[in-house]
């Protein structure tokens, strides 16, 4: 049954589905008395979410990073350099750092609502705690589009890339 809770509460996050009005309804004596019953395992199940969520905003953290700092900008240095202008390349290469940066501070809000979901006692605040897990499930549903925002922007800067050396070597040709 608290898989079933949860599940349904980080659904939306996971597959990126639109509330439901069915969320938006005022909650019932059944379903309060649910979150009281299984909030333990509730609580459990969102600190192993947390932790793993942790890992993986440190390991993609990492790899974004290293995208911006050892592949683009040392590439897009090096056009700069050589006096060749590419626009594109430097355009794409701010937007993925303003997305980096976008996602840095979505995640924190993530991190944040999280933090608070867990610092709520359900047994007491049943209401509370499922707010604030719906709250949460929304965070991380922004932090997911941020991630892909940044992996659309990966991929188009790996298109410009291979534009660029195509026309570079035409234009050696």
């Amino acid at each position: 049954m608290t898989i079933f809770i949860l599940a349904t509460l980080f659904s939306g996050a996971i597959f990126g589905f639109a509330a439901s009005a069915e969320e938006t309804a005022p909650m019932t004596d059944s379903h309060i008395a649910r979150i009281r019953t299984n909030c333990v395992d509730a609580q459990s199940t969102l600190f192993q979410l947390h932790a793993t969520d942790a890992g993986l905003r440190v390991n993609r953290g990492q790899i974004y990073e290293s995208i911006s700092t050892k592949l683009i900008a040392p590439f897009n240095s090096r056009i700069v350099l050589n006096r060749i202008s590419d626009e594109t390349l430097l355009s794409t290469a701010a937007q993925y750092d303003k997305q980096l940066e976008a996602f840095r501070q979505q995640y924190q809000l993530y991190e944040e609502a999280m933090s608070a979901s867990l610092r709520i006692n359900c047994v007491n605040q049943p209401v509370a705690f499922y707010d604030s897990v719906v709250d949460t499930r929304e965070k991380r549903r922004l932090t997911h589009e941020a991630a892909a925002d940044l992996h659309k922007t990966i991929q188009d800067y790996g298109v410009k890339v291979d534009m660029y050396a195509k026309n570079f070597q035409a234009d050696k040709s």
